[in-house]
């Protein structure tokens, strides 16, 4: 042979150990990427772990398209196999990312409407820390990007040469497919997945090929039960409202607080010193004639999408799906609301909402139709900035900026207010530090340098519902249950001071959660309802409901968010007339075809 001409390369035995070895190697390569979401995030696990049905569907095919086909065939046999690996993965970060939000599972009709939500949200999250995550999160998927393709080609190589992984192979399969057909379901193997169905079925789904398919399937049923409710009659509950003169009108106030959720009462780190803290602050508002009733709310989402459960307070009807949410936000004039009942008692109603800025793409809607609206630039705030995302001021300045210009003047002038109000800080991450809470709201707005954060700082107050173990390290270096309760702690404290202080006489307060929070696992989607007045005629008529003397949730009654408007037109009737026929109660609210008329 010339000595110019390069000697060829051995093919590699694809029968021997060694070549058996890669291809365990690169089956267990690809079997492992696709259990990494569910392992890195509260996304439960399919029962068959460590095995995944998909990965070896997959894998099998590429074999067999190598084994069985003309090469070109193959070639297109294989590309399939590796796009069903991606696939495969993608779709399992998707779900990982739509339970850690929300604690449900990926749902095609809803979660497409998120995506300029997410991406607003990604931003507004951006920190060191966040964006350090962000970097790995892409170089871990330049890896897998890397990797996937020669993992199914060799492992597809050498699966159709060598007699060991055929084998091995067709064993797998031989014990695989009687647990999935016959085992898992007899067995009801796997978490009970309530995404895709009514509270009456109780479908399990184990594979990401299953999940694919109900979701499809749910989805579909989605914009059936939409059209479905336009057909369907409306409960006309509401509108007799109309009909109702309130001989009382005392100032009412919705305090939402961002993720406040019951696992606050049932974790086991949480609910000890979250009983205290609430002792502590019944004890408080007691000594200033304050009376409280309790009660649990179930709210329609878990873990994100407050404006759903905001929706279903004010509108009396279970909103839980975006798709529901923007049918009513396309011809909201003519749905009834809590705040249109009470603007037509003559009601000033307000609403402060921080985080809401406009944003290409997010236009500032006013479907519930409010007088006042104050978004984040609406607070003329100039000072630190504090908390999570584009909110730059605490919630304490948002409610003193509220009271001084807008609920004062209307409480001077005889005028009732209805003031919702939903916090800011208490949104997860949690990691973002906490700002003082001063004396006066106002200092804040003095300017953004250190010396001005400085001066605010010596002048805060000591907090004092948690006790120091908690409060002193700094908050970085907590883990998420600790530092979710500290926040937690600083809106109690922001609204107890303001309630002692600014609050008027005869008020009526709504303090709830809007959903349990995000990557906390939680079991229910029950948030703290209570009902706050220092006139003891306005918590009477809730008592008479159900509700339980206190702020303890310790054998608390469960209501549902949508069933507040009728409880509390139905509680200011009978604050004023006790002879009164109050209107009828709806637990459970009236049905949604009220919003999609």
């Amino acid at each position: 042979m010339p000595a110019d001409v390069p000697t060829p390369r051995p093919r590699p035995d694809r029968t021997s150990w060694r070549s058996f070895g890669l291809f365990l190697a690169a089956w267990g390569l690809l079997n492992g990427l696709a259990f990494v979401p569910a392992a890195v995030t509260p996304l439960p696990a399919s029962p068959y772990a460590p095995l995944s049905v998909d990965i070896l569907v997959l894998l099998t095919l590429a074999v067999g398209s190598i084994y069985i086909l003309p090469a070109r065939e193959a070639a297109w046999g294989v590309r399939t196999a590796t796009a069903g690996v991606f696939f495969v993965l993608v779709y399992q970060v998707y779900d990982a990312v739509a339970y850690t939000a929300f604690q449900r599972s990926g749902l095609f009709a809803e979660d497409v409407q998120y995506l300029v939500d997410v991406s607003y949200f990604a931003l507004d999250s951006l920190s060191w820390q966040t964006g350090g995550l962000a970097l790995l999160g892409l170089a871990a998927a330049a890896a897998v990007v890397w990797l996937v393709p020669p993992a199914v080609r060799v492992a597809a190589d050498i699966g159709a040469a060598s007699r060991r992984a055929q084998a091995a192979l067709a064993a797998v399969h031989l014990v695989a497919w009687p647990i999935v057909l016959f085992v898992a379901p007899a067995q009801e193997w796997g978490t009970e997945n309530l995404t895709y169905q009514t509270s009456n079925e109780r479908t399990r789904v184990r594979t990401v090929a299953a999940k694919v398919s109900e979701n499809a399937q749910a989805s579909v049923r989605l914009y059936t039960m939409l059209d479905t409710l336009g057909q369907a009659p409306v409960d006309s509950t509401y509108f007799r409202y109309d009909a109702i003169e309130l001989e009382r009108r005392p100032h009412v106030y919705l305090y939402m607080i961002e993720s406040l959720g019951e696992i606050l009462a049932t974790d086991p780190e949480l609910r000890g010193p979250y009983r205290d803290m609430m002792a502590t602050v019944e004890d408080t508002l007691a000594a200033d004639g304050w009376h409280m009733s309790s009660a649990l709310a179930e709210a329609p989402v878990r873990g994100g999408r407050s404006w759903l459960a905001i929706a279903s307070v004010l509108l009396g009807t279970r909103v839980d799906h975006q798709l529901l949410y923007e049918r009513f936000q396309s011809s909201p004039d003519d749905v009834p609301s809590l705040v249109r009942f009470l603007d037509r008692q003559g009601y000033l109603t307000v609403t402060c909402q921080p985080y809401t800025v406009a944003r290409p793409g997010l236009e500032i809607t006013n479907p519930y139709g409010f007088e006042v609206l104050l978004h984040r630039d609406d607070l003329e705030y100039r000072g630190p900035t504090y908390g999570w995302g584009v909110v730059p001021m605490s919630d304490q300045y948002s409610l003193g900026f509220s009271h001084e210009h807008h609920l004062k003047p209307a409480a001077e002038a005889g005028q009732p207010f209805f003031y919702f109000f939903e916090t800011v800080l208490s949104h997860a991450l949690w990691n973002y530090g906490l700002p003082p809470i001063l004396d006066d709201w106002s200092d804040f707005n003095v300017g953004d340098s250190q010396a001005v954060r400085d001066r605010l700082a010596a002048k805060a107050r000591t907090p004092y519902l948690l006790p120091d173990s908690i409060t002193t390290p700094r908050i970085f270096d907590q883990p998420t249950r600790t530092r979710y309760l500290r926040h937690i702690a600083f809106e109690m404290e922001v609204l107890v001071q303001y309630l002692l202080r600014d609050a008027p006489d005869g008020s009526l307060v709504i303090l709830m959660g809007d959903h349990q929070p995000p990557l906390i696992e939680s079991d229910t989607y029950d948030v703290p309802m209570h009902i706050l007045s220092r006139d003891p005629s306005l918590v009477q008529p809730f008592r008479d409901d159900g509700f339980i003397a206190g702020l303890s949730l310790d054998e608390a009654p469960r209501w549902k968010h949508e069933g507040l408007f009728s409880l509390t037109v139905r509680s200011l009737v009978a604050a004023a007339d006790s002879t009164a026929a109050p209107p009828p109660l709806k637990p459970d609210g009236v049905p949604r075809s009220i919003i999609v008329r």
